[in-house]
């Protein structure tokens, strides 16, 4: 597996590190924005944690989840509009499909933010299909092929300190 993970990061860098990124306008971008998709940890443990943390992001935004089929219970309040990730959404690489990424890809977003606290392929290479001008995830290694807006955490950060500070970045603009 961490062969195939050397492989999809250098194809990675090859398809998205050579051409560069649009420049980004940060403060008019989030003052501007009013649709966000918010991809959730794969992982249990992640997805409960930046759950609580949704009720955070401020009111202004129109919010759509991404999250695992199997969480789909916690979405049964309309607040969201939730796209549930199948097992046949992922392919043999772990990747997201064409097909779940050209039905993600109708809808226009202001801001994509990639909740995995530690780095997860699948939703970093989503965050980066997604048609959003503020792609937001936590600074990792390999984090500036998919990310153009990356929350440094010191190794001591929890969890939760550490969505408390992605989504107070929503606001701070």
């Amino acid at each position: 597996m961490k062969a195939i993970k050397l492989i999809l990061l250098t194809y990675a860098k090859f398809r998205y590190g050579i051409r560069g990124g649009k420049i980004v306008n940060f403060t008019q971008a989030f003052q501007r924005a009013r649709y966000i998709v918010v991809i959730m940890p794969r992982k249990k443990e992640q997805f409960l944690i930046a759950y609580e943390m949704l009720k955070n992001i401020p009111g202004k935004f129109n919010i759509t989840v991404i999250a695992m089929a199997e969480y789909r219970d916690y979405f049964t309040v309309k607040k969201y509009r939730y796209v549930e990730v199948g097992e046949d959404d992922i392919s043999i690489f772990g990747l997201p499909k064409k097909n779940f990424i050209k039905k993600i890809a109708l809808f226009r977003y202001d801001i994509a933010i990639d909740m995995s606290f530690d780095f997860d392929i699948f939703n970093a290479w989503l965050c980066q299909k997604i048609n959003s001008g503020i792609k937001i995830g936590f600074k990792k290694e390999n984090a500036d092929l998919f990310y153009n807006f990356q929350l440094a955490i010191g190794e001591e950060t929890d969890m939760k300190s550490a969505y408390i500070g992605m989504i107070g970045s929503l606001s701070i603009f």
